[in-house]
């Protein structure tokens, strides 16, 4: 007989290791459960029954979409209709100050141009007897101021406004359209007019030139005509240059040739 603890520890080890194995995998064969079935178990998902609606619930949410459609149209078109409205009220201020100031201008202008066809004619009163050396003074300041334009510049920032920006529209008001309408008819004409009369005083440079002493005009000038006002009015409501004197020593005039003088 073999003594076993003749035998390698090795065999005597390796079937005590086999027999704990075996016991643990029994063991944890013993405590596994296993699942039930897994579609035995599982939730179920159900849609929701819809409850079906009849014709006569769905004409009642399309009237009410239909409403509010409406509804917000309508509120958008008087929200416009008023803004509208505040914007032709706020042009119609704008146009109203700009008129204010071209009274301001014309109760300067107007008086001004009158005062300057007077004082044509009373130079040509006095050319008609040149040989007068009592005259030539006046003739002098007269025949200086003769070429000087006096142009109207309206206000019209507003209009002009208006027209660029298309915002004519706005403005409904039956009266103040026809108004305006005739405010640009009287402008435009004034323009043509204003052209005609520059145009003339560039015609008289050569007829005044031959007739008056140019260094005469030259001493008349006082300060810089670039550093004044194109007119202004004086302490008795005449307009007046302030920047033209009348000579006091009765310069003579260039010629005295009557055809000549005829062509002013």
């Amino acid at each position: 007989m073999v003594d076993k603890s003749d035998e390698p520890l090795d065999n005597q080890i390796k079937p005590q290791l086999e027999n704990l194995s075996g016991e643990v995998i029994s063991n944890n064969e013993a405590n596994t459960v296993i699942p039930k079935n897994e579609t035995e178990t599982m939730e179920v998902h159900h849609h929701p029954q819809v409850e079906k609606k009849n014709l006569k619930e769905y004409m009642l949410e399309g009237l009410m979409i239909f409403l509010a459609v409406t509804l917000g149209f309508f509120a958008e078109n008087i929200r416009e209709h008023l803004g509208d409205r505040a914007k032709e009220k706020e042009y119609i201020q704008n146009i109203n100050q700009d008129l204010l100031a071209d009274i301001t201008n014309l109760n300067i202008w107007i008086p001004g141009l009158f005062q300057k066809i007077n004082e044509f004619d009373t130079l040509i009163s006095l050319l008609e007897r040149p040989e007068n050396k009592s005259g030539l003074n006046d003739m002098y300041l007269y025949a200086r101021l003769s070429t000087r334009t006096r142009t109207f510049d309206a206000s019209n920032n507003t209009i002009t406004e208006l027209k660029n920006s298309g915002n004519f529209r706005l403005i409904v008001n039956e009266k103040a359209v026809r108004g305006l309408a005739d405010f640009q008819k009287n402008i435009q004409n004034y323009l043509t007019i204003n052209a005609i009369d520059i145009k003339e005083a560039e015609l008289l440079y050569p007829l005044i030139g031959n007739i008056f002493d140019a260094s005469v005009f030259n001493k008349m000038i006082t300060v810089d005509t670039s550093k004044t006002n194109s007119f202004q009015i004086d302490s008795s409501g005449n307009l007046s240059f302030n920047n033209i004197i009348k000579p006091n020593n009765n310069p003579s005039l260039r010629n005295t040739d009557k055809d000549l003088i005829n062509l002013l």
